[in-house]
């Protein structure tokens, strides 16, 4: 069987990239029974780092299999240890300190990782805020969140306190991080410092696989249109939990900001700007209309759109312990926090990266 490894190399040897692997088997049959040569053999190990990238990044092969094969296939990556956590999203990547330096190898084949899977999840990682902000600069800049107040001493770290007995409402709708601002954060890196020993879990949905579900002709009508996305409803100032605009000793503190009046028009599909897919990207926390429709057509096509993520067969949970660290992609991925539990304490710091404008 090939390993998706020499099925890229032949393809990109061969200009041959079948659309399933019950194909890829049956012409690598015929190419034996031809005696024509078979796939190159691994090169150096630069080859093999680039290989997750370009598989990432190549649309012929649906991302679903790429998932579901590489949960058998050890040849894409060498200096870490990628285990997918379900069929459809996410994988836990093991045989990284992420408190210490890393090689640009290593780095590469954890960017890899991210685009592959969507989110990925270290255990058992100690990060202090430095080498935290140490780690996100290693994947491009940082985003600094315009309204939840970070650490005194690293302001680009916010700290997510939910302290033991106080309501649970942060995060706890289907979003991606930012999606208010002009240009989204890129990516988020979520460190868990103090968690309830069962409870408070994250799920993530896969964007691609929610539009990838949809039909043909609603694709394609959904490409020509754009949606408004404002933080003025999830941090309304009068009515926001778990933080306080004007409490000094408040947990979680916010700062009154420009972004929680302006709004952001984005694609309702917008595509991943390194993998090429297409993804849904408007979500219930940030999302209020379609530009173009009455509110009667736009609510009911966004509460269809809401509606396809947290389906189980492009989902996955998290189960958190203290010194878990999680990295996904808010260009690809949703996500939610399940507040149920309120009675332990829950302490989280989160870094994110500057995106791009979604197109």
């Amino acid at each position: 069987m090939l390993s998706l490894r020499n099925l890229l190399i032949h393809h990109k040897t061969k200009k041959f990239l079948p659309r399933n692997f019950g194909v890829v088997q049956r012409c690598f049959s015929t190419m034996q029974s031809s005696k024509l040569p078979p796939p190159p053999p691994p090169h150096d190990a630069k080859q093999t780092e680039n290989l997750s990238l370009s598989l990432a990044k190549d649309v012929n092969l649906p991302i679903s299999e790429i998932r579901i094969r590489l949960a058998t296939d050890t040849t894409v990556f060498r200096r870490i240890t990628a285990t997918p956590v379900t069929a459809s999203l996410g994988a836990e990547i093991s045989g990284v300190d992420l408190s210490q330096p890393l090689s640009e190898d290593i780095i590469e084949e954890i960017w890899g990782a991210f685009l592959l899977f969507g989110v990925i999840f270290f255990r058992g990682q100690k990060l202090s805020p430095d080498e935290q902000v140490a780690l996100a600069k290693r994947f491009g800049e940082i985003d600094r969140h315009p309204i939840v107040k970070g650490l005194d001493s690293h302001p680009d770290v916010i700290e997510i306190v939910r302290e033991a007995g106080a309501p649970t409402n942060f995060g706890e709708a289907w979003h991606s991080d930012n999606s208010y601002m002009a240009e989204p954060s890129l990516g988020s890196i979520l460190h868990a410092v103090q968690v309830p020993p069962v409870g408070n879990d994250t799920m993530f949905s896969c964007a691609y696989g929610a539009y990838d579900g949809l039909s043909p002709k609603l694709r394609s009508f959904l490409d020509d249109f754009s949606a408004v996305h404002t933080a003025g409803v999830a941090f309304n100032p009068s009515t926001v939990s778990g933080g306080s605009f004007d409490n000094p000793e408040a947990a979680i503190k916010y700062q009154k900001s420009q972004d929680l009046f302006s709004a952001s028009l984005h694609p309702v599909v917008r595509t991943h700007p390194e993998t090429g897919r297409k993804a849904i990207f408007v979500n219930s926390m940030f999302t209020t209309e379609i530009e173009g429709l009455s509110r009667a057509e736009s609510k009911q096509i966004l509460d269809l759109l809401f509606s396809q993520f947290g389906q189980p067969h492009i989902s996955c949970r998290f189960r958190w312990n203290s010194g878990d660290v999680a990295m996904w992609d808010n260009r690809s991925v949703q996500h939610v926090a399940i507040g149920d539990n309120s009675s332990h304490k829950r302490v989280m710091r989160r870094v994110t990266l500057k995106g791009d404008v979604p197109v």
